[in-house]
């Protein structure tokens, strides 16, 4: 069943650009679930120093310098030289842990009714897409998105940095050329990440609540 409210709240834009993890599935149930199996990693099977490369991944991404062009790489490499591990096994270990088996955490913890929203949004002719700070490929198969929906993520080559540099967001509004700004939305669940990448680019920004219970009483 489609949420009308929010969704009469987006109709009004011709481009509703959506955040991924914390959006279109509720992050905070999907993060509990890996701490659990990490912690279990962790304790049962020598994976204490995964555990410690995956917070420092985490840290290191979320702290980037918005104003650098952003790329993996560099940042596997710093690990590897604050680690001493070699770039291919934490390239491996973060693609485990944090992009391959949280997949079906993700489904199980998806926002239903957004995602019926985008349906509705896409069949009456709305362009719609998703921007996120990390790959979303996986995750909008886990959550049931329709497929063909343009993605754009923060690390790819035509966008290299993080929110709230509006940069990714202008790369993406020049792909809809006959979208006018003011006819543009981000949505996502972070004030000071979609909210404020959409002020500085000049667009309109809706932020959800971020717990099942209060997400749909704004």
């Amino acid at each position: 069943m489609t949420d009308d409210g929010l969704y009469k709240k987006l109709s009004g834009y011709d481009l509703i650009v959506f955040d991924m993890d914390g959006t279109l599935y509720y992050q905070r149930g999907m993060q509990i679930n890996m701490a659990f199996r990490l912690i279990g990693h962790a304790l049962f099977e020598g994976g204490l120093k995964d555990l410690r490369l995956i917070l420092k991944y985490r840290k290191l991404r979320e702290d980037w310098d918005a104003s650098k062009k952003m790329n993996d790489e560099d940042l596997y490499a710093s690990l590897s030289e604050e680690t001493g591990k070699a770039k291919e096994d934490i390239r491996q270990t973060i693609r485990t842990w944090m992009f391959e088996k949280p997949m079906d955490v993700v489904s199980k913890c998806r926002d239903e009714k957004l995602v019926k929203v985008i349906e509705q949004l896409i069949s009456d002719g709305k362009q719609v897409c998703i921007y996120s700070d990390y790959p979303t490929e996986d995750k909008v198969r886990a959550v049931g998105l329709p497929s063909g929906i343009p993605q754009y993520y923060c690390g790819q080559e035509d966008i290299r940095t993080m929110k709230p540099n509006p940069s990714g967001l202008f790369y993406i509004m020049s792909r809809y050329p006959s979208v006018l700004k003011d006819k543009v939305i981000m949505v996502g669940d972070r004030a000071d990440r979609d909210g404020a990448v959409a002020d500085n680019a000049g667009t309109a920004s809706l932020i959800v609540g971020r717990f099942r219970l209060l997400r749909y009483l704004f």
